[in-house]
């Protein structure tokens, strides 16, 4: 299958012109707690779920950071669907990792197919004759009710690590429909239950093969974007989320701000010095971000196109950059929420569901502070950090043909 292919620029320019149609939902699809028909197909309208479809397929096989470009315009009017444009939309790539045959069974279903992933949880899968037999439950799978199929992880050890990762296909798994959470409301992150479901051997991939170097399913189309080491691809993700929700949020504080006036003596709240450098402070960090995530991005194309893997103080660097520029984003937001009091607190104001927003990408695990700086530490210091990938890329034997899966995420 062929289609023409947009430029990305084109494609932001469509986002642009769905944003009206996404801010007017946006309160009811927080209501609902996923994303309302009526945006789900301004998106699909737009054309932003096809961009890193395979071609072969109907997609627009883009280089990496086209989802960060695009979902940042969205996640201004809404952070709920930037998250889907950036991150779900972008899970079609794993559907490329799979066998040849995997993708056509996948692919063939939908013509517009979207995939949830579930690696919250578990299952177990139990050798069946050409296949195997799955039991599990997998939470927070954003996007899950309009999606096209669901990708989990599974073990075949009940006492070890995840083994595989199992594409499943629609009548396969339940949704049980209870994400409720804070910020985010809209992503009908749901919970998904499957019960003694076989699932063909072509649909159950090891661990080591699908996020290694090179997966099955790679072969059969041209662009890097297939071929790489994810781990440390996926952390852009959040990257157009929270850029957007944070922008977002400053432009519907200036324009509630320039008419504000004070509750008790009536004065110009825009004529006050405090909130005048308040507003300077949050412009600097959310500039500030953009560089670091526009740089990554770039850097991620450019380290992919070679075929060059990650490794050593650039993963580190890349990961603790990230990290660094989701919570300036986070403080820009807070701050802007903090002075306008109670306003921003109640109601349906913007900046109140922006900053929930913002906020809750940045409790993501990929984002946590801890989990990020420590192995920056001890690389600084000379000791170890337990990911071979930093330690000892070059002797590692699980950087030539057999690549393994975890590494770049271990620390």
């Amino acid at each position: 299958m062929s289609t023409s292919v947009p430029t990305v620029s084109e494609l932001v320019a469509a986002a642009r012109v769905a944003v009206p149609i996404i801010k007017a939902e946006a309160n009811t699809s927080e209501d609902h707690r996923d994303l309302t028909p009526a945006a789900m197909a301004a998106l699909k309208g737009a054309g932003l779920h096809r961009v890193y479809m395979p071609r072969r397929f109907g997609g627009y096989e883009m280089d990496w950071g086209a989802h960060y470009l695009i979902s940042r315009e969205v996640a201004e009017a809404c952070g709920s669907t930037g998250w889907l444009v950036s991150l779900v939309f972008s899970h079609i790539m794993w559907a490329a990792r799979f066998p040849a045959e995997a993708q056509e069974e996948f692919f063939g279903a939908s013509r517009d197919p979207i995939l949830g992933t579930g690696s919250a949880g578990g299952g177990l899968l139990t050798p069946a004759d050409g296949g195997f037999v799955l039991d599990g439950r997998w939470g927070f799978v954003s996007g899950i009710n309009h999606a096209g199929g669901a990708m989990v992880i599974a073990k075949t050890d009940p006492a070890k690590l995840f083994s595989h990762f199992v594409l499943l296909m629609p009548g396969e798994y339940t949704v049980e429909n209870n994400w409720d959470a804070e910020g985010l409301r809209a992503t009908g992150s749901h919970h998904i239950k499957v019960t003694k479901q076989f699932v063909p051997a072509r649909r159950c991939v090891s661990r080591d093969d699908l996020l290694g170097r090179d997966p099955p399913g790679s072969k059969i189309h041209p662009s890097y974007i297939y071929k790489v080491r994810p781990a440390l691809y996926q952390k852009s993700w959040f990257a157009g989320p929270l850029l957007g929700t944070a922008n977002g949020a400053l432009k519907a504080y200036l324009e509630q701000t320039r008419a504000r006036v004070g509750q008790l003596f009536g004065e110009s709240v825009a004529e006050q010095g405090t909130v005048q450098v308040k507003i300077g402070e949050s412009m600097a960090e959310i500039d500030t971000a953009r560089l670091v995530f526009d740089d990554y991005c770039e850097f991620l194309h450019a380290r992919g196109k070679a075929g060059e893997d990650i490794v050593g103080d650039d993963l580190l660097r890349s990961r603790r950059m990230v990290t660094h520029a989701a919570q300036s984003c986070l403080s820009a937001v807070d701050r802007l929420s903090a002075m306008m009091g109670v306003t921003a607190q109640s109601g349906r104001n913007p900046v109140q569901r922006l900053y929930r927003d913002c906020r809750t990408v940045t409790t993501h695990i990929e984002l946590n502070w801890d989990h990020t700086m420590m192995p920056s530490g001890k690389f600084a210091l000379g000791l170890k950090t337990g990911d071979p990938m930093v330690d000892a890329p070059a002797q590692s034997p699980l950087m030539g043909a057999a690549t393994r899966a975890i590494l770049g995420t271990q620390v």
